[in-house]
């Protein structure tokens, strides 16, 4: 396996290996982030497809003052942000994107399905993710960086550039409405 640097360098020189490894590596990531922050398992798919897709198109600008990893989420997260605004603004039509370039490689739909399927197995989660859509925009997005992806306070800062005490009582008020959303769920699952 690549490092991140070696990797960016290979797929700079538009090598077809490294870009499968690139989806490889980080596609359950970016559909995570994307699918925890929409909801919207139908688009996700879409969604992931387009942002490998950028990072093909963009990486030759990729200036490295962050990680890979960073840059991809940060991606991530805006795909998913802009697909929230669309969606409000878009009444039926479905936007759809296609390009000879931007086919997914072979495999890629079979395990994006395998991934979005592992956040549709428990009851819990479909509550909590129901209760995800209910925060607003900045507050899920740290949420889900935090504690789904497991990222520091700073991580996060760089990715949506704010501050770390931004992010904080994003992350603060984020867990106070959860609270507040999911009580009701679990008092009933008790009794």
């Amino acid at each position: 396996m690549m490092t991140e640097k070696q990797l960016t360098d290979a797929l700079r020189r538009r090598d077809e290996a490294a870009f499968r490894e690139l989806i490889l590596r980080f596609q359950p990531i970016t559909a995570r982030v994307i699918f925890k922050i929409t909801g919207d398992k139908e688009e996700t798919p879409d969604l992931v497809q387009e942002v490998f897709v950028s990072i093909w198109e963009q990486v030759k600008n990729f200036r490295e003052e962050a990680s890979l990893s960073t840059w991809i989420y940060q991606l991530s997260t805006n795909k998913a942000r802009n697909h929230l605004k669309w969606k409000k603004l878009r009444t039926g039509f479905r936007l759809s994107w296609q390009s000879e370039q931007a086919q997914p490689p072979a495999g890629m739909n079979h395990s994006l399905n395998m991934a979005l399927e592992m956040f549709e197995r428990k009851d819990d989660e479909n509550a909590i993710t129901m209760a995800l859509q209910q925060l607003p925009h900045n507050q899920r997005t740290a949420f889900v960086l935090s504690k789904s992806e497991g990222l520091s306070n700073p991580e996060i800062a760089a990715i949506m550039k704010l501050s770390v005490s931004s992010v904080e009582s994003l992350n603060f008020r984020a867990r106070q409405n959860l609270v507040k959303i999911l009580l009701p769920y679990y008092n009933n699952k008790k009794s």
